[in-house]
């Protein structure tokens, strides 16, 4: 049971005498708005305004008799309203092949990843009470509880670093630049801490100075942060004048999942079509490089670069220019054709979802590099445990037998005319750091996704701010190429140059100016313990109670 308490304002008291499931349909129904904090509606007071209810459940857990329980609990509650209208659109993928799966595995999908990121949270909070205080110290505390398993979320278990805090932050507006600083974890501590300050104005024991007072304090470093943003983006140039980096044109088939994936003789060459009408001739366009999505070309009849007579006509329609474009390849070669056939995985074929670069020189093509995406999704893109689990005839959504095998880290690639890129392919790009630094820095960073996967739901443009994230962090331009979702050309500053919400559709612009290396790039994670130090240190700090003289 929680008891009131004099030192409590009316709203602590208010949350301390409800039920238990009262307090645990507050939470839920709390994490569901916070939701709107995120793309496509980044309504960042909604999201700040969901946590402070959550730091007032937590001080009523703080004077239950089963606190840590409480504290979990609440945690978990508002996590699962989170995540669960957060990321409804998984459900999307199982309706791509609905026969097989059904609405139910899709319901039940998101329904379990939501109650397991939900523990994250869930254990955030429990922590935080651990430490938790009745005065304004526990702003801090909130906030580096809740950072530390974010940080967890986004890197063990492969990691899944959706919906941190720091995207509620428009990426390209002044706040965001912050994470050229600490990149999206310090943009996200500093997120919960804002939260934690304002949840300070109910502290019943505190003087109204008090009260107020951290909640000032923030709304001055946000200020600092965004007079600080407003100058670094205000006088930013997107392209010097005369200046000879190329354009680049990223162009969407249109095609959904279904329809991409249909099995007909020729259904490489029908979806090979829509892509060329989509990128044009050299006559129609000023592009030199043109990019297509992860996976542009299905591999039903044959893998795209095994086949000749596919090739030549893809370097007849890209004349002198150049085509970077995500396709699935086999290593080695014998033994496709049973993959070919449909007939799922064959024992030592290594299959990879992979980016090439080809050449076009007088409608010649040349295939001059390949990248093999590092960071597999999984169950998506690989079984974990797969010697296990294919006992339970369970196979990934991509019906690839055990899945893809993951390459190397990203390297630099050749581009001709432009300067050396890096691709990173669907969701690598919402994990910092994965952009090599110093010597092997590229000049741009290339996106190509398939988010066709995510319905017509919030899906495509929460992918699309944390892919515009990576450019603010690493301070390099980026064009994106996603089927079924947004396709850009994005600044080092994380604007929005030229982008299209239609799918079938392709737009074009001159790359933009790369940065010196951000802080962020320089230093990596450096500043960010600095800054979680710091935080974590004011829960140590001496607070003079009211009234008593007393500090503690």
């Amino acid at each position: 049971m929680t008891t009131t308490s004099a030192q409590h304002s009316r709203i602590q008291n208010w949350f301390a005498v409800r039920t238990p499931w009262q307090r645990r349909g507050i939470a839920l129904v709390a994490g569901a708005a916070a939701t709107l904090g995120h793309a496509p509606f980044q309504l960042t007071p909604i999201y700040i305004a969901a946590l402070v209810v959550l730091v007032w459940l937590l001080d009523a857990a703080s004077t239950s008799k089963s606190r840590f329980g409480s504290a979990f609990t609440q945690g978990w509650w508002f996590a699962l309203g989170h995540f669960a209208t957060g990321l409804y659109w998984i459900a999307s993928a199982f309706l791509v092949d609905a026969d097989t799966w059904g609405i139910g595995a899709g319901v039940a999908a998101v329904i379990a990843l939501a109650g397991s990121l939900a523990l994250f949270w869930g254990a955030g909070c429990l922590l935080a009470i651990a430490f938790w205080t009745s005065d304004l110290r526990r702003a801090a505390v909130f906030a580096v509880s809740l950072f530390v398993v974010e940080w967890l979320r986004g890197n063990i278990l492969t990691g899944f670093p959706w919906l941190l805090p720091g995207y509620v932050w428009t990426p390209g507006e002044p706040v965001s630049q912050l994470a050229s600083l600490v990149g999206i974890y310090g943009l996200s501590l500093l997120t919960l801490l804002v939260a934690g300050a304002v949840a300070t104005v109910a502290d019943g024991q505190a003087s109204a100075g008090r009260r107020f007072a951290p909640m000032i304090g923030v709304a001055l470093v946000l200020g600092l942060i965004f007079g600080w943003g407003a100058q670094r983006t205000g006088r930013a140039p997107i392209n010097l004048p005369g200046s000879e980096l190329p354009f680049v044109r990223v162009a969407d088939s249109g095609l959904s999942q279904a329809e991409k994936w249909r099995y007909r003789p020729d259904q490489e060459w029908r979806v090979l079509q829509r892509y060329l009408e989509v990128t044009g001739t050299q006559d129609e366009s000023r592009a030199a490089i043109v990019i297509w999505p992860e996976g542009a070309i299905p591999t039903l009849n044959f893998f795209t670069l095994d086949n000749p007579e596919f090739l030549n006509a893809i370097g007849a329609a890209l004349g002198d220019r150049a085509l970077v474009t995500g396709i699935t390849r086999c290593e080695p070669q014998p033994g496709c054709d049973a993959f070919m056939r449909g007939e799922g995985g064959v024992a030592g074929l290594r299959l990879y979802n992979s980016a090439a670069v080809i050449d076009g020189v007088s409608g010649v093509p040349r295939l001059s590099q390949t990248y093999d995406k590092y960071h597999l999704v999984p169950f998506g893109e690989y079984i974990p445990f797969w010697s296990t689990i294919s006992q339970f005839n369970i196979a990934p959504l991509q019906r690839i037998g055990a899945g893809f095998t993951p390459g190397d880290r990203p390297t630099r690639l050749i581009i001709p005319e432009a300067p050396p890129a890096i691709v990173l392919i669907c969701y690598e790009a919402i994990f910092p750091g994965l952009t090599p630094r110093g010597d092997e820095r590229p000049g741009w960073i290339i996106s190509v996704t398939n988010d066709a996967w995510f319905g017509n739901g919030s899906g495509p443009y929460q992918h699309f701010a944390m892919a515009r994230y990576r450019a603010i962090e690493e301070g390099l331009p980026m064009a994106r190429a996603a089927a079924g979702g947004i396709s850009g050309i994005i600044d080092a500053y994380g604007r929005d140059i030229r982008s299209t919400r239609r799918v079938g559709a392709a737009t074009e612009a001159q790359l933009p100016l790369a940065l010196d290396e951000t802080a962020f790039a320089l230093w990596g994670n450096w500043l960010l313990l600095l800054l979680v130090s710091l935080i974590a240190a004011l829960r140590f700090a001496p607070v003079q109670m009211r009234g008593t003289g007393r500090r503690e």
